[in-house]
């Protein structure tokens, strides 16, 4: 019976380390996600930026 409780203890610890690592990969690549839409936001919101600048001076000189 001692080997059984062993057995089971040893299961239940090794199952609670993989949800603990399940878990904190979770949260890592959360953070990771969070940080690239971010970043691309910002990216979209420079070419944006360019693309106006370029594209100003073109409509201004069409409506003239």
């Amino acid at each position: 019976m001692e080997l059984w409780n062993s057995a089971a203890s040893l299961a239940l610890r090794s199952a609670v380390r993989f949800a603990s690592g399940i878990a904190h990969t979770a949260r890592a690549l959360g953070d990771l996600g969070e940080r690239l839409e971010l970043a691309a936001e910002r990216q979209a919101h420079v070419w944006w930026l360019i693309i106006e600048k370029v594209l100003e001076p073109l409509i201004a000189n069409a409506k003239a």
